[in-house]
């Protein structure tokens, strides 16, 4: 179990990091000019923040399923795409249950989906920043 929270704790920190650092530059693509070009830049670098933290954790599910931590129940044999899927629906809180962790994974799924939740309020915060802009476009 310390294992997966330390894991879990690793993936946190990097995802807030790298998400906080995208929402900056994103920001300042916003900031000087909020034309709708610029809003859909800024957008399309927030998207590719939240593919990017997904994709951080299916390594992070991945890692924890080779060293012991746990599976996944309801699939054979998990690969790439699979681990990424199921990283996807967990960032996002969507929660479909198709595949789901066992053991210790699913100390790390909980954390995914609150640090997807974190992300997602922290990206709202800045659609909302550029919607009160106005659109000069």
């Amino acid at each position: 179990m310390l294992i997966a929270l330390l894991l879990s704790t690793v993936l946190f920190a990097g995802a807030i990091g790298s998400h906080l650092t995208f929402l900056r530059t994103a920001h300042r693509m916003v900031g000087g000019d909020p034309s709708l070009l610029n809003k859909l830049g800024a957008s399309l670098i927030v998207f590719l923040s939240h593919l990017l933290i997904a994709g951080w954790f299916a390594i992070g599910f991945w890692v924890g399923a080779k060293w012991g931590l746990g599976g996944f129940d309801n699939i054979g044999g998990m690969g790439w795409m699979d681990y990424y899927d199921f990283s996807l629906v967990n960032v996002t809180t969507l929660g479909l249950g198709a595949i789901y962790p066992t053991q210790h994974l699913r100390v790390i799924a909980g954390i995914e989906a609150l640090t997807g939740f974190l992300l997602i309020s922290c990206s709202a915060q800045l659609f909302w920043s550029m919607m009160k802009k106005g659109d000069n476009s």
